[in-house]
């Protein structure tokens, strides 16, 4: 079976899926259209995207993001404008220096600058995975809000907004996910505790 053959295939069977999660859905409607909340649906949805862009633990963390992008960038700049210079500075001494000493200064900068680059390149790494492993843990942050809000609404399953095709918007908690979340976050002191210390009423003295 060729590639194109089995994305196909996938494809098929994420719609089938998608469809299932919607009747499922569609099933608990009747019940939510007499009721003025969600109280005993099977499902719920979020939308994670907006879990992470509108509260302000999301945006807190976002900046810090950029902020360590941006610093890097910042560095690796100075970095080759410092390695330019030398470069010209170099190449304007070639016409007075000796051809082996020309030529061994040039090796050496040629190696400063290969290491130079190799060390960007880990630390970019570096980041990236940091930046990751943050996100990880903000998402696991914000699981005791999402199983606090399923032993809410008695729910037993919540969905991401972008896996479901149809559904009624009253299913959709991201609000109220957000309120709990910015309440938690402005709760927090010092920053010395997580989400999850908060959202559990704190940690042990």
């Amino acid at each position: 079976m060729g590639l194109s053959d089995r994305a196909a295939r996938l494809r098929r069977v994420l719609s089938r899926i998608s469809l299932v999660c919607c009747a499922l859905l569609l099933a608990s409607l009747p019940a939510i259209a007499q009721q003025d909340d969600v109280t005993g649906v099977p499902f719920l949805i979020i939308n994670q995207e907006r879990i992470l862009l509108d509260t302000l633990a999301g945006q807190a963390l976002l900046n810090r993001e950029e902020e360590r992008r941006t610093a890097l960038v910042a560095e690796a700049r100075a970095i080759d404008a410092a390695f330019e210079a030398e470069e010209r500075d170099l190449t304007e001494r070639r016409a007075t220096l000796p051809p082996e000493e020309f030529q061994a200064l040039a090796e050496d900068f040629d190696t400063r600058v290969v290491a130079a680059r190799q060390r960007q390149d880990d630390r970019s790494n570096a980041l990236a995975q940091q930046l990751e492993r943050s996100r990880r843990q903000f998402f696991a942050d914000v699981a005791p809000v999402l199983v606090a809000m399923m032993d809410r609404y008695d729910a037993r399953a919540i969905i991401d907004e972008n896996s479901v095709l149809l559904a009624d918007q009253r299913l959709n908690i991201t609000d109220a996910v957000i309120a709990e979340l910015d309440a938690a976050f402005q709760n927090v002191s010092s920053g010395s505790e997580t989400l999850e210390d908060e959202t559990n009423g704190g940690s042990d003295p």
